[in-house]
């Protein structure tokens, strides 16, 4: 269900900032007025679109990876070596967690320029997504699932 929410909440950002991204081009290349607004917003948007993605591609196994050697091992040591990257992953998600949440109030105090938000806006998707993270890579560790990569 959680993946279901993310792709959705994706797939909404990524429609948001296509039409803020087009009616930008278009105030200011048709009508020669510029939309203040509508990089910073682009922007933001992309940041979130990119965060959740990466919880998306973790849940679906999706991530870029160099499997040739790996493949080439015997499947034993694929399950521990597999599962020995999961729990990198989650230590360095840890990490990510802790001082995205750390790092809030401290941008919290600071407003983005056009869309005068207070910029833990933007930051938040940090730990949100890296808990997200935590929780597939803890699932599949714990289910025993051995699904590491989409089928091809």
């Amino acid at each position: 269900w959680l993946d279901r929410i993310v792709a959705f909440t994706v797939i909404v950002l990524f429609t948001c900032m296509v039409v803020v991204t087009s009616a930008g081009v278009f105030w200011r290349y048709g009508l020669n007025s510029a939309l203040s607004w509508s990089d910073e917003l682009g922007r933001f948007l992309l940041v979130w679109i990119s965060f959740l993605g990466a919880a998306l591609a973790t849940y679906r196994g999706a991530h870029i990876g160099i499997d040739v050697i790996f493949d080439m091992l015997p499947p034993r040591v694929q399950l521990w070596l597999g599962r020995i990257v999961d729990v990198m992953i989650i230590i360095f998600m840890g990490s990510i967690l802790v001082y995205g949440i750390k790092i809030l109030p401290a941008v919290h105090v600071r407003v983005a320029p056009t869309l005068s938000i207070h910029m833990s806006l933007p930051y938040i998707i940090m730990p949100v997504s890296a808990g997200i993270i935590i929780f597939h890579i803890l699932v599949r560790l714990l289910t025993g699932s051995k699904k590491r990569k989409v089928e091809q």
